[in-house]
């Protein structure tokens, strides 16, 4: 491996895997003997000279990066993003890979002209439509927010460690996108906020767009609770 800083990283890696493994309370037998193959494996490498340093560094690099792969079935209480594992979890269900809206799918134009045709009120079916996609793009909002929220309280010093040194691995979709929740967290600590002009801008920007797809929702809930309020009205007068 020709990249020093990648292979500090994957260094780095294995040794928060021994500390994570090593002898503590409750540690079946496999963690241990884990811990101490790839601490020994390690001090190996750190130590060696020439081309045994070389054969000693890839031996160990090939152990670390099996054991990355294998993550997700350490231990509980072991596992690198365990904090993090109901946010994916939950993420998963939403399926975030998908462009299209997580609740509704707008009809395309083309669907839109067959209604027009068979459909005496295709004017008050297209706004309820977009009464739908508005309500889906609020829904985001809240969406992105709460995992946003959930994500800044499921990281600590530990996965920090983690994430920055796995964020150049090719097996890491779990990092990328704890790395993303953390950074489209909407919130700001205006007291340190540091950021240059353009950014700021964007920012702001952003945080109005939100504001306005917030009211507008904040207006529709409104006048839906008045319907169903006059229907409750309604129902119960006919009791």
């Amino acid at each position: 491996m020709e990249n020093l800083e990648l292979q500090e990283k994957i260094i780095n890696l294995g040794k928060l895997f021994v500390k994570e493994l090593k002898l503590e309370p409750g540690v079946d037998t496999f963690s241990r003997w884990m811990a101490h193959y790839l601490a020994e494996k390690i001090s190996v490498a750190e130590q060696s000279e020439g081309n045994e340093k070389e054969a000693a560094e890839k031996e160990c690099f090939d152990v670390i990066l099996m054991l990355w792969q294998h993550r997700h079935s350490l231990p509980s209480g072991r596992r690198p993003f365990q904090s993090f594992e109901p946010i994916l979890d939950t993420l998963s269900k939403l399926n975030p890979d998908k462009e299209e809206p997580y609740f509704y799918n707008a009809l395309r134009n083309q669907d839109l002209a067959e209604l027009e045709t068979d459909n005496l009120n295709h004017k008050s079916v297209e706004e309820w439509m977009d009464i739908a996609n508005e309500i889906d793009k609020t829904a985001r909002i809240w969406i992105e927010y709460a995992l946003g929220q959930a994500a800044n309280n499921a990281k600590n010093e530990r996965t920090k460690q983690w994430i920055e040194n796995a964020v150049n691995l090719s097996d890491n979709a779990d990092t990328s996108i704890i790395n993303v929740l953390l950074d489209n967290n909407p919130s700001f600590d205006i007291e340190d906020y540091d950021k240059d002009d353009y950014s700021k801008q964007y920012d702001i920007e952003r945080l109005k767009k939100r504001i306005t797809q917030l009211q507008k929702y904040s207006q529709l809930n409104e006048t839906l609770l008045k319907v169903y309020e006059t229907d409750l009205k309604k129902l119960s007068n006919n009791i």
